[in-house]
């Protein structure tokens, strides 16, 4: 057995607790770096198209209710994963006057509600 002065004592019972300190702090920023959550993921989403607002509706039509009108150009909505899901089936739209038209709808989550977006009226990307 070893015995230790008390000002061993005290210096030894120092370094233990920078040693588990230092520890502690590596198995957090192992745990950090390994896990699933702080992969590197990210979400589709919509913007607007040349400064055009656009109209987020209940469904892919533009009869449908609205849901919001998004104004502000900085505005992301996002399509609720990596990639936006598209109805190709929707009814018939024309973004803006001599814009572009189509049937296509992104599927998006805004306010708490699931909506629909005009795909041509919009761009979109990694949000």
């Amino acid at each position: 057995m070893i015995y230790l002065s008390q000002g061993e004592h005290m210096r030894s019972s120092m370094v233990f607790k920078q040693l588990a300190a230092a520890g502690m702090a590596s198995l957090a920023l192992a745990s950090a770096t390994t896990s699933p959550a702080s992969a590197e993921t990210f979400r589709a989403g919509i913007w607007q198209k040349e400064g055009h607002d656009f109209t987020i509706r209940t469904s892919a039509s533009t009869s449908a209710s609205k849901i919001s009108t998004i104004k502000d150009p900085d505005t992301r909505v996002p399509c609720g994963g990596e990639r936006c899901t598209r109805n190709n089936d929707g009814g018939s739209y024309t973004c803006w006057s001599g814009g572009p038209s189509g049937n296509d709808w992104y599927k998006v989550h805004w306010a708490g509600k699931t909506g629909w977006v005009a795909a041509w009226c919009v761009e979109v990307g990694r949000i």
